[in-house]
């Protein structure tokens, strides 16, 4: 199956990234006809989890004693389930 970066007669085309304005071949660009390279992608990415990352880590100091309670709660309940043994889960046969 042929590749969809790949241009008539071995020329690779440029695409420019409405991020950094850098033109970029298309290897540099995900498959989806997207305007924003791969590495501003990667960055938005991360700079996304860490932004979830750390308005989670406010929420549980808010309510740090709602949060020690379901973490309780989920323990218990994990702990009540019984381990798999035949390696897929579920019961035992």
């Amino acid at each position: 199956m042929p590749s969809q970066h790949t241009a008539a007669a071995g020329q690779e085309e440029h695409r420019r990234c409405s991020r950094c304005q850098a033109r970029k071949p298309l290897s540099g660009f995900y498959r989806n006809p997207a305007s924003v390279c791969k590495a501003c992608h990667n960055a938005a990415t991360r700079l996304a989890g860490e932004v979830r990352r750390a308005a989670l880590a406010q929420l549980v100091r808010a309510h740090q004693a709602e949060y020690l309670r379901l973490l309780a709660a989920e323990r218990a309940r994990r702990a009540a389930i019984p381990e798999p043994v035949d390696g897929v889960g579920g019961e035992a046969a």
